[in-house]
């Protein structure tokens, strides 16, 4: 029953990460087109973007959702990790700074790669019960 409630959590917490990272693109949306600060952007990308994958990775191992989830939501927080480097003003050459964006294509797409199969492996548990 407990494994069940953790793959649970693990999907709701997968689907709140993607709605975060939505809410991260308006933010820096918001800093840089609407004459806005980038502080809102900073300080969500720090604080919730890099809290949801590490309660995501423990979700996925109580709830012994599978190596490849389990190492594939390591490789979320790992991508979450290095982001605000990509965004260093002092990182040269200067081009490689431009990677923040391509990273948060990225960290967006396995954010949604995640939710999307942990919700069909809940299901599946549901239909087999």
């Amino acid at each position: 029953a407990w494994m069940d409630a953790a793959r649970k959590i693990f999907v709701g917490l997968a689907w709140l990460f993607v709605l975060a990272v939505a809410i991260q693109f308006f933010l820096a949306g918001l800093g840089v087109l609407g004459s806005e600060s980038l502080e809102a952007h900073r300080q969500w990308g720090f604080i919730v973007l890099h809290l949801l994958p590490i309660l995501m990775i423990v979700a996925a191992i109580v709830g012994r959702i599978g190596r490849t989830v389990i190492g594939l939501t390591v490789l979320l927080f790992l991508l979450v990790f290095v982001q605000p480097l990509f965004a260093d003003p002092a990182l040269d050459p200067r081009w490689l700074r431009s990677l923040h964006v391509l990273n948060a294509l990225f960290i967006f797409a396995l954010g949604s790669y995640l939710a999307q199969r942990g919700t069909k492996t809940v299901r599946g548990m549901t239909v087999a019960a």
